[in-house]
Order: structure tokens, then sequence, then C-alpha cells
């Protein structure tokens, strides 16, 4: 009994990991799931359905290669599977992808601060720089602690934020909305919902592939990505949901949520303020030690000092603006995932069956 509680625990763990680490300010804030699913009407709330089955299968994958091949980061993977040439260049491409999502990250807190605490932008940026400083140092352990606090709150904010809608408007309302936003061909929706997991995907896999070989059951790591995909799909689908209901007001915000939340009251609008810091913290703690862990072997004052230089070129990089970020950036990397991960699924040599 005693184990059995421990393996629940343990892929209780893994599934927060892999939600924390997808989740962060795009998604919570409601536009990144706006872009890839709302603006697509009902159509896109059926590729919902679809993105939560590709995260199951895909995410336990991921996790499946770093646990037979002992890999701690991306780049051992790479040159396991790829050889040294082509590795590197995986490398290069999903540490540039990883960064450029570092910056929405960090961009998207000081727009939380700025929007809704009326706080400078740079404050809440340098504030949440520095609390993920101090996470990473303490490595993959810290992560997963984090993760463990910061997504049952999230998942239950986001579920209690779309009951709070449901109660306040009606079902039919919300699909009319989504049936007068549907005038793109429904293939896009899907071909949407695939990029968006590919994204997501290959940005976990500096945090998923080290879970993996630290995770000593493929049984565990199946329940976990089972149970992180579908903390996904619940979320995916309460926030598109809030989304028309309010639309098309709220997307004209930075973070159209916020006022979702409001809406609510304000106690309630306070503790989306700090969920949603919570899910952009998450999110910015395995995407920089992702790449950190390249540079470091994931231990010691290198770690620490490459976590600091990255922290520092991605806040200068966070200038741009959190929307802007968004829109252009986020599309592109969905489509270079899309190869990466395909790459990953395909390995060269014949590996242990699963």
């Amino acid at each position: 009994m005693g184990q059995r509680i421990r393996s629940a625990w343990l892929a209780f763990q893994v599934g927060c990991t892999y939600i924390g680490t997808v989740v962060g300010a795009g998604f919570a804030s409601g536009q990144e799931i706006f872009r890839f699913f709302g603006r697509f009407g009902t159509a896109g709330v059926f590729a919902i359905a679809l993105a939560a089955v590709l995260f199951a299968w895909l995410g336990y994958r991921v996790m499946y290669l770093g646990h037979v091949l002992r890999a701690r980061s991306y780049r051992e993977l790479n040159r396991h599977l790829f050889g040294e040439t082509v590795g590197t260049v995986l490398d290069v491409v999903l540490s540039i992808m990883l960064f450029g999502v570092t910056v929405a990250m960090i961009a998207g807190a000081g727009a939380l601060f700025q929007q809704s605490l009326h706080i400078s932008f740079q404050w809440g940026a340098l504030l949440t720089m520095v609390v993920t400083y101090f996470t990473i140092v303490r490595g993959m352990r810290g992560i997963v602690a984090a993760n463990t606090v910061i997504v049952p709150a999230m998942i239950g904010f986001v579920l209690f934020a779309g009951l709070h809608v449901l109660h306040h408007t009606t079902p039919g309302f919300i699909w009319a909305t989504g049936a007068q936003l549907s005038q793109r061909p429904p293939l896009l929706s899907v071909v949407s919902a695939i990029l968006y997991v590919a994204f997501n995907i290959g940005l976990a896999t500096g945090v998923l592939i080290p879970l993996g070989a630290n995770v000593p059951s493929l049984r565990t790591l199946r329940t976990g990505a089972a149970l992180g995909a579908t903390g996904l799909g619940v979320m995916l689908f309460a926030v598109t949901g809030a989304l028309f209901a309010n639309y098309p007001d709220v997307m004209q915000l930075d973070i159209p949520m916020a006022r979702v939340a409001g809406q609510i009251g304000s106690i309630w609008q306070w503790l989306f303020l700090l969920v949603l810091w919570g899910e952009i913290y998450s999110t910015l703690v395995g995407n920089v030690y992702s790449v950190a862990a390249q540079f470091s072997q994931g231990t010691g004052r290198r770690l620490a000092g490459t976590t600091a230089i990255l922290l520092l070129l991605a806040y200068l990089g966070s200038q741009v603006g959190f929307t802007r970020l968004v829109t252009h950036v986020y599309g592109v990397f969905g489509w270079i995932s899309v190869f990466l991960v395909l790459v990953l699924l395909w390995p060269r040599e014949k590996l242990p069956t699963a």
C-alpha cells in the first residue's frame, strides 16, 4: 500500500511538472489560447480535445526517451540519437526557442504588474527574475517542488472561473459566440491544435527529458503524462468558454482573463493575479533551467552564473512588449516545433519497447 501511495504521489508530481512547464503567461492570460483555439470558434473547442490527446501521447514519449537513455538534458538526447553535427543544430534551434519564450514570460510578468497592480513594468519583471533565479539554483528538485504547489492552485482557480461564467452566462450564449467566430475552415483548427501541442512539447523537452530520467517507473511516467494532459485540456476548455462569454471586449487587453477574474470579485481578482504570476514563474523556471543546464551540466556555480546571464539578456529583450511577442513569435516557433517533435519521435536507432 505504501509503495502504491508513493507511486501515485510521484505520478501526481510528474503531471504537475508537465502542466507547469506548458502553462505560462500566454496560456493563463488568455491571449495564447484565443490565438490557437478561440479564434476558430466552435471548431476550436473540438480542436482542444485533439490537443489533450496529443499532449498525453507526446508528453509520455518525450519522457520515455529521457528514461531509457538516462539523458540529463536535450543536448545529451540529441547527441545520442543524431550524432554531433545534427545534434548541435537541434540544440541551437531549441535553445533559441526557449530563450524567445523566456523573453515573453518576463514581458508577461511585467505586463501583469503594470496592468493589474499599477506597478512599474520593470519592477514586476525584475522581481520575477529574482525568484526564478533562486528556484533554478536548487536544480530539478526545486522545479518539481514549485510546480507541485502552483499547479493545483492554478487548476482550481481556472475551474472556479469557468463555473462562475457558466452560472452567469448560459451555455447557449457561449456556444452562439463560438459559432459567430467559426468563419475559418475547420481544418485550420486541427492544424492549429497540432502546432500548439508541438510548440509546447518542443519547449518542454528541456524539463521532460531529465524528468523522465529521474523517475524509475515507465508506468508512473505514463500516468503522469495522462494526468498532465487531462489538466491541460480542462483548463483550455474553461478559459475558452470564459473568453467566448466576454467576447469581444476582453480581447482588447493584454491580459483578458484578468477582466474575467475581476467580474467574480476583488478577492478573486487578486487570487487570479497570484495564480497567473505563478504560471508565468513556473514556465520561466523550466525554460531557463533547460537552457542553462546545457552549459553547466545542471549543477554548481556554473548553473548559477549561466542562469543570471540568461535572465539578464531576457530582461533586455522583454522591453519589446508581451502582446507583440505572443502574436509574432509563438506561431513561428510552432512550425519549428513540429519538425523538432517529429525528429524526436522517430529516432535513428532502435530503443526498448515502451
